[in-house]
């Protein structure tokens, strides 16, 4: 016998409905598709390509006084900003053309082998299961299993982010080592990542979507942050093998096809971002490639090389092109403040009648002014001890202003108010329920006509309440970039739940609370 659902809802439907669809109007949309030609690489081109630089001999004759200098040369004495140009700026249309077409072939995949998603997506209200299935995501875990969460993800996020720098001409061609420009190129491609990861979950062609993934399996927020998390982690990794594997390897062979397996390997995100260009999954910005003329060229100069008459042909930018490639970003003197902020953490919560609750969060700052900034936090934890096929999670979502007087100081206090809501969910499952309607679904092959859905084998309680959080604490800086929030302090004078009967006897929910967190911060 199907057990009955019980939910108690925090809001109407209608509301809900708004709400998403408010967010699902800012994913991105597909652009029309912009590709080049990709002609042979050559070295005298590959050498000689404008890009600028310092001036290779201060001695010799610059031009004459009252002359505009040349915008692609700049003197060493002289720090010049750079003036963004119409060319330098992010180019969006071929960056969405090149992540529509790495989706479509990701739903592809989808809808060729799995009878579950095709048959969710032409069966119900696509609009409605589209809604709540964004409206159900929830808890970490998406039931995918660790090869997907924490790889498969994570190289989504790699290819990503390589749609973006390819796409992004300042940062186009930075390299592991450059310096403060790298560090940037990898904080845009994050934000990219994080968008496009949005709209694969969420989005308007997303698993939400076509499929409905949240309302047939775990849904967790484990794709949203480990996608741009890890995936720049992944692109950091593939950039140091290019620098200390693939590099060397290409300046003691000339040989295509060893260094065709050895970029593909080493830089798998990489090369498959490069083939949504359109390009040769091998070419780079960086270096010329490997057949045709340039593999002639490239023998000669790795047997010159291995003689001991020239120095190595391959490598990392000189000191004089990190310096100019650092300048042609620098467009403003750096604000002592840092504009905006970045905070991950743990949550470990302990409820009034003895439940623990275990998670993370994150939060992100917008500086507004010297000592005020905007906060949004998003974090979430899982009840632990919760009886066999039983679970209970907590989402929290916030949102208020700081005040930090000393932010330019090593040691920084603030204080801080945040309004929002916590929302509760408590899940029981029937297994033998949920095998006896797979086996009769049989993969579309059984007597049950359509993909059985969540709802079909489990009870759900759920109940939200507006929540307000009052703290403060001090961050101790170690540098531009990161810092340590080494204590904050936040109380819950105000926190209120949906009255349910059955959420009150099984679910720990508690009225106030008080606790304190250490955190990485970076800016």
């Amino acid at each position: 016998m199907t057990p009955t659902r019980k939910c108690v809802r925090f809001c109407t439907r209608l509301k809900w409905k708004r709400l998403f669809l408010l967010l699902s109007a800012i994913t991105p949309v597909c652009g029309a598709t912009q590709t080049l030609p990709v002609d042979m690489l050559g070295f005298d081109d590959y050498w000689h390509r404008p890009s600028p630089r310092l001036e290779a001999d201060p001695g010799e004759p610059s031009q004459a006084r009252g002359k505009k200098h040349d915008p692609d040369l700049i003197s060493p004495l002289v720090a010049v900003p750079h003036r963004e140009r119409a060319a330098d700026r992010f180019q969006w249309k071929p960056a969405v053309a090149q992540y529509w077409l790495e989706i479509s072939i990701q739903h592809g995949w989808r809808f060729a082998h799995e009878n579950g998603t095709r048959d969710a997506t032409a069966y119900g209200p696509w609009f409605d299961d589209w809604m709540n299935s964004i409206g159900e995501t929830r808890g970490w875990n998406d039931g995918d299993g660790w090869h997907a969460g924490y790889v498969g993800h994570p190289l989504n996020g790699g290819i990503y982010g390589f749609i973006e720098q390819q796409n992004d001409p300042l940062y186009r061609k930075v390299e592991w080592g450059d310096g403060r420009i790298y560090w940037i190129s990898r904080l845009r491609a994050m934000a990219f990542a994080a968008i496009a990861s949005a709209q694969w979950t969420l989005g308007v062609a997303s698993e939400a979507s076509l499929g409905n993934v949240q309302l047939h399996s775990s849904p967790g927020f484990i794709d949203l942050v480990n996608t741009p998390g890890l995936g720049v982690m992944e692109m950091m990794g593939e950039d140091m093998l290019d620098r200390y594997v693939v590099i060397p390897l290409e300046n003691h062979t000339a040989n295509p096809y060893l260094l065709v397996a050895a970029r593909g390997l080493c830089n798998p995100a990489r090369s498959f971002a490069t083939l949504m260009s359109f390009h040769r999954g091998w070419d780079r910005e960086n270096r010329p490639g490997l057949f045709g003329q340039n593999h002639t060229l490239r023998k000669e100069l790795v047997s010159e090389y291995k003689r001991g008459l020239i120095s190595a042909p391959f490598g990392p930018h000189s000191p004089e092109e990190r310096a100019a490639m650092n300048l042609a970003v620098e467009t403003t003197p750096h604000p002592k403040e840092a504009p905006i902020e970045l905070q991950g953490y743990a949550i470990y919560e302990s409820f009034l009648n003895g439940h623990n609750c275990l998670g993370g969060g994150g939060q992100g700052a917008a500086r507004i002014g010297p000592a005020w900034q905007i906060v949004t936090e998003l974090n979430g934890c899982m009840v632990v001890n919760t009886p066999k096929n039983e679970s209970s999670d907590s989402v929290t979502f916030s949102a208020g202003p700081r005040w930090a007087p000393r932010a330019t100081h090593r040691l920084s206090p603030f204080v801080q108010m945040l309004f929002g809501g916590r929302r509760m969910t408590y899940e029981v499952e029937n297994p033998q329920l949920r095998e006896s309607l797979l086996k009769a679904w049989d993969d579309g092959n059984g007597t049950l006509p359509h993909y059985p859905k969540r709802s079909d084998y489990q009870v759900q309680y759920q109940a939200l309440g507006f929540n307000l959080t009052m703290g403060g604490g001090f961050d101790a800086t170690f540098g531009r970039a990161f810092a340590w929030r080494v204590l904050d302090l936040a109380a819950n004078p105000f926190r209120e739940y949906a009255h349910s009967p059955t959420l009150s006897k099984r679910e720990p929910v508690a009225d106030t609370g008080f606790s304190t967190v250490s955190e990485a911060e970076s800016f």
